[in-house]
């Protein structure tokens, strides 16, 4: 059975989901994600594709992906001089990896173009993988009646995207502007540090401001909340130290310029519990400036897919509409409640709350607080499945990545 393959390129992770496809339905997913810095060695990102490419091949007996769907992120980065720069040497390692492999490129368009038509239009290729996910989402029966959240929190930034009768309800289309709408939030699981979070703390009820240096990240706080294992904490670690957390202790005191030995553990705890809170707030906050606009007058105009050439470079262009076909009969999802609220009245606000990221966990709160049914994203599409540890719920794949890929299947008509 062919398979496709899906990318999503970040500052940090290269994200790489595999559809394994039959009579364009999706049979079986696998995903990966592999920590690398773009910003330090932008050149080694070749060999990072280059790894992936050859991991893929346990997949199937297929030597090679079909094709693959490619999207980033990573063109944000300060190593290059501008996002167009960026996006130009993303292409260009991704040309060298998969030489003879076709690469589609997924655009703010909602379509995917070559890599000629990528490199020519680099701008509208730069940062679009929110978009994949939100499109693969809205096709769900769980949101073509009733509205819903998609809410993805990743190891930096957390998404935050309205889906409603099979359309993606953004305003924001850049980053710039999905920041102005509260529909990107720079907030993460794990790379955040401490004190963009919270700028004063409370030490033996006293508030005290904190060190305005590099010093915790929000992967201390979780580890040692017990959140996190050692294993998820795939982040740079500020002082070079353990991922312990006694290390974590060590490095949520120095926020504070204290020591464990002075705060102790009940005072390292409230802290840590305090800074998670203050989390929390910056992603209520932003679902609340989402909540607050008149829903249904933003949206992503998507498009109606028409086949793509296998190998060519041109594709072949549909039509565009708005939004999606009205479905006909969906079925009505089993529920899975949080809470008792609702929306108020004459507000066609979402009751449903869809999480995504490895900040799950944290999502489920959010959840709670909004009295919203909450579901895992991969409840929700055909092929993968989530991972259960102990009471927590962890995604084994990316959503971006596996959005890119589904969606290309779905044009290939594989």
């Amino acid at each position: 059975m062919p398979v496709v393959m899906g990318l999503d390129i970040g500052g940090v992770n290269t994200k790489a989901c595999w559809l394994e496809v039959n009579r364009n339905q999706i049979i079986r997913a696998r995903g990966e994600s592999v920590y690398f810095e773009v910003w330090r060695d932008p050149g080694g990102l070749h060999g990072v594709l280059e790894m992936l490419k050859e991991r893929g091949r346990g997949f199937d007996l297929n030597p090679a992906p079909r094709a693959v769907g490619l999207t980033m992120t990573a063109e944000l980065c300060d190593v290059f001089p501008s996002k167009a720069r960026g996006v130009g040497a993303i292409l260009a390692a991704a040309r060298q990896a998969f030489t003879g492999i076709p690469v589609y490129v997924w655009t703010l368009d909602g379509d995917f173009v070559s890599l000629v038509e990528a490199e020519a239009r680099p701008m509208e290729v730069a940062a679009a993988n929110w978009l994949a996910s939100a499109i693969a989402l809205s096709r769900s029966p769980l949101v073509t009646v009733t509205p819903a959240l998609l809410v993805d929190m990743g190891s930096t930034t957390t998404d935050i995207l309205p889906l409603a009768k099979g359309k993606v309800d953004v305003y924001g289309r850049t980053d710039a502007e999905r920041l102005t709408w509260g529909e990107l939030v720079y907030t993460g699981i794990l790379r955040t540090p401490v004190n963009s979070i919270a700028s004063s703390v409370f030490i033996h009820g006293r508030p005290c401001r904190v060190a305005n240096e590099y010093f915790a990240i929000m992967a201390d706080v979780y580890r040692l909340l017990g959140c996190l294992q050692e294993n998820d904490y795939v982040a740079a670690v500020p002082d070079g130290g353990a991922r312990t957390p006694e290390g974590c202790a060590r490095r949520l005191a120095r926020v504070v310029a204290s020591e464990p030995e002075v705060l102790g553990w009940e005072g390292i705890y409230a802290l840590a519990w305090y800074i998670r809170e203050k989390q929390i707030q910056q992603i209520m906050e932003a679902i609340w400036q989402v909540l607050s606009r008149k829903w249904g007058t933003g949206g992503i105009c998507c498009r109606e897919p028409g086949p793509l050439q296998p190998r060519g470079q041109g594709e072949e262009r549909g039509g565009w509409h708005f939004g999606g076909e009205e479905p006909s009969k969906p079925g009505r999802p089993e529920r899975r409640e949080t809470g008792g609220g609702s929306a108020p009245e004459g507000r066609d606000w979402p009751r449903r709350l869809i999480m995504a990221g490895p900040g799950i966990f944290l999502l489920e709160e959010v959840a709670e607080r909004l009295g919203w049914e909450v579901y895992p994203w991969w409840e929700l599409v055909p092929g993968v499945q989530g991972e259960l540890t102990g009471d927590r719920r962890k995604e084994r794949c990316a959503l971006t990545a596996y959005a890119v890929a589904s969606l290309l299947a779905s044009r290939l008509e594989l």
